[in-house]
């Protein structure tokens, strides 16, 4: 293009303008004195006792992995800018925050709460009374403006009126207007519209006055498209537009985090399995900015690089059983215990039991996360050593046959039975374990019935228990899900 290889007088000041929002996946060097700014704009998708809840994060750093709170405690982590919502039982009101944490393991503040009714099946929860606080009027040049909010409440659509381009609507938290007059005062209306039945936020207002300089036609860049993508970058193509350009910028909720001289752009620092929305913009050699062009694009699921489970802790509670737990930031189906080279057990969820082991051995175990989709699995965490104590080497046989019997759909008793096969080493007893969790105990005949919360799912391992408390192994896991009947 002409000019690529000159930066205008004119582009300069707008970059010293626009400077106040650093590049994605920058890192503001006031970072280095505290942790992250917390998450916003949190939002609950969900219908049923499964949902979805997501979020967006400041950008004054990158964060390494989120942590999600239910009412103050920790009930799942992620290394994307949302997580899943499980188990959420039956027309109950929850109440989420989420933190995010930094490279060096610190964690900002909680974000706003966000309460929602959730757990009626196809029924989606109910909206929010939200509000609009904080607007903003920020890199304000000769031909355009940024504006920034904060919304809490329900997500859905922000309205924004007063440039001479007429209403431009956003899903973020932010947008760059341009194609504006030199030297001429507008005002700004906010409008928030919730996506579910809900009343419209009240509306905020800002006015500004644009700085002087040389009024410009510049025409927006036209056919904006995703062209590439990772799991950290999104790289956008165009084409010039009718008049002539010098420059283009790209913004994500009103913040810049690219320039080009060039027909394509790379976002980068950006976070896997997510959504964005993106704004491009073009301008003369005068610095004047056109008026803006939106295109959006998701990163890819897997990660390039996913975390491995960490801070692994491991403590023998008899002759044949071991008590592991673990870390981990990213979202898994699952995890595989291993020993070496061979797999000694699976988990649902980071806490669990290995039974069946031999009396007086040393264990290393390491364990690997399953990860959601096609993307494999994780690397290895680091070993962790055991030993399991002396005592008897029988152990009773593996309960086979693990299933639910029948279950009750006012009350939610599960009635599960299992087989118990014949051994050297016979069964006195049972334990029925959720993760590392004795739920249920049984003595003499392979029955239990379970009184748990309704419309919740739960999975469940059997172990055989011998005259002298040696645990077989495992059974099969057995995934439940509690009935209810839901009212008329």
């Amino acid at each position: 293009m002409r000019h690529a290889a000159m930066v205008t007088a004119a582009f300069l000041a707008f970059a010293s303008a626009a400077a106040t929002a650093a590049p994605a996946g920058g890192t503001p060097a006031s970072t280095a004195a505290g942790p992250l700014a917390a998450p916003t704009d949190l939002a609950v998708s969900a219908g049923g006792e499964s949902g979805v809840l997501s979020w967006r994060q400041p950008p004054d750093g990158r964060a390494r992995a989120f942590r999600v709170y239910e009412s103050g405690v920790e009930i799942t982590r992620n290394t994307t800018t949302h997580a899943p919502l499980t188990n959420l039982g039956f027309a109950r009101t929850r109440t989420y925050t989420v933190t995010a944490v930094d490279d060096q393991g610190r964690e900002s503040a909680h974000s706003a709460p966000i309460s929602r009714h959730l757990g009626i099946s196809g029924v989606p929860p109910t909206c929010e009374p939200g509000t609009l606080s904080g607007l903003a009027a920020t890199a304000v040049t000769a031909s355009a403006v940024t504006l920034t909010w904060t919304l809490d409440g329900d997500p859905g659509t922000t309205v924004v009126t007063g440039g001479p381009a007429g209403p431009l609507t956003t899903t973020q938290s932010g947008i760059r207007v341009g194609g504006l007059s030199p030297g001429t005062p507008y005002t700004f209306e906010v409008s928030h519209y919730p996506r579910c039945s809900g009343p419209a936020v009240p509306a905020m207002r800002v006015a500004v006055v644009t700085a002087a300089g040389t009024a410009s036609t510049l025409a927006p860049p036209a056919d904006p498209a995703v062209t590439a993508s990772t799991d950290t970058t999104l790289t956008l193509g165009w084409r010039p537009p009718s008049t002539v350009a010098t420059r283009y910028a790209v913004y994500e909720s009103g913040r810049r985090v690219a320039i080009s001289t060039g027909t394509s752009a790379t976002v980068r620092g950006l976070y896997h399995a997510a959504g964005y929305t993106f704004q491009v913009t073009a301008f003369d050699a005068r610095g004047n900015e056109s008026p803006a062009v939106a295109v959006a694009g998701n990163t890819a699921e897997c990660q390039t690089r996913p975390p491995r489970p960490a801070a692994l802790t491991a403590t023998a509670l008899s002759a044949s059983s071991v008590r592991l737990s673990w870390e981990y930031d990213a979202w898994a189906s699952g995890y595989t215990i291993h020993t070496g080279d061979v797999a000694v057990g699976t988990s649902a969820g980071t806490t669990t039991v290995l039974s069946g082991l031999p009396s007086a051995t040393a264990l290393r175990l390491r364990v690997i996360a399953t990860l959601p989709g096609t993307c494999g699995q994780s690397p290895a965490s680091p070993a962790v050593a055991v030993t399991t104590p002396a005592g008897p080497t029988a152990r009773p046989a593996r309960p086979t046959d693990f299933r639910v019997a029948s279950a009750n759909p006012m009350t939610g008793a599960l009635t599960l039975t299992w087989t118990q096969p014949a051994g050297d080493d016979p069964a006195v007893g049972y334990r029925v374990y959720r993760g590392a969790e004795v739920i249920a105990e049984a003595t003499a005949a392979p029955v239990v019935v379970l009184a748990l919360p309704q419309a919740t799912t739960h999975v469940l391992t059997v172990v055989a228990v011998d005259e002298h408390g040696m645990e077989s192994a495992r059974s099969a896991d057995l995934t439940v899900r509690v009935p209810y009947l839901p009212p008329p």
